[in-house]
């Protein structure tokens, strides 16, 4: 078979933006619907850190071609590491990597100029029920859910905001963009929910950008729920806000289709926060 390189270039782009217009569709939906979070998040694990987008993605995907959960993602060369072979005849699903290029111009004394441009690249990955060979061994794993401690979460938050141990009696917790306020009258779980709901609204720049509170509550909790998912912990207090936001609502804002994507991935970043040196 003959290489044509061009043909490679299509390909590979017309990938990129059949992946973009799916994820387009989904993830305003994904982030708007607890029972959905949990499916697709229920078995995100992966010998790499792959990132929860990329995996939400594959997840996506893969029930989009064999109407079942995956298990284990990995590429065809690390499960060839790890003793496991792809079956015949399977069908990989897609993630995007970034890839670093350089390039060059001239300026104006005629003279070259070399710059460097990002653009993502797509690669296949494969379901362990898409393969056979070795077992796997437990500590092969680098992901899946961790037993977090809310001591733990708040030795790490601290470093970058003041967290404060209120008596807060008609709410859960509170932040004014410098400080974190956190009632003293929950649990250990709810105490880590009301955390990470307060870290979103920081890191998604709610104190810097001017959005309406039910949008900005709504991005909160979405990440909160995506979290503690994340973490094998419950928040029925986040999925029952969500469920009452959607069901008023005919469709989904623009505003928040629009952040979906930042909504995902900042849930990955107040995990690897959370789970720093742990």
């Amino acid at each position: 078979m003959t290489y044509n390189k061009k043909e490679w270039i299509q390909k590979q782009e017309s990938t990129k933006k059949e992946l973009k217009r799916i994820m387009d569709e989904f993830i305003p939906k994904l982030i708007v619907n607890p029972k959905m979070m949990d499916k697709y998040l229920e078995n995100l694990n992966g010998f790499y850190n792959y990132s929860l987008y990329n995996q939400i993605c594959a997840s996506y995907e893969f029930y989009i071609i064999h109407e079942q959960a995956p298990e284990l993602f990995a590429t065809f060369n690390t499960w060839k590491q790890h003793g496991r072979y792809v079956k015949r005849g399977q069908k990989g699903v897609h993630m995007i990597r970034p890839q670093k290029y350089t390039y060059k111009t001239k300026n104006d004394d005629d003279e070259e100029e070399e710059h460097t441009g990002l653009s993502f690249k797509p690669f296949v990955v494969f379901d362990i029920s898409q393969t056979s060979g070795e077992p796997l061994v437990k500590s092969d794993l680098v992901n899946g859910k961790s037993q977090i401690k809310y001591e733990d979460a708040y030795k790490n938050v601290s470093k970058i905001f003041k967290i404060v141990d209120s008596p807060l009696e008609l709410q859960r917790g509170a932040t004014d963009g410098s400080q974190i306020y956190i009632s003293n009258k929950l649990s250990e779980n709810e105490k880590i929910a009301t955390l990470a709901h307060e870290v979103a609204h920081n890191f998604l720049g709610h104190f810097k950008k001017d959005i309406e509170r039910s949008f900005a509550e709504l991005e909160a909790e979405s990440c909160s729920y995506m979290v503690t998912t994340l973490l094998g912990l419950d928040n029925q207090k986040a999925a029952l806000y969500i469920n009452n936001w959607r069901n008023q609502r005919d469709s989904i804002p623009d505003e928040v289709k629009e952040r979906s994507s930042l909504i995902i991935k900042t849930s990955q970043k107040i995990v690897e926060l959370f789970m720093s040196q742990i």
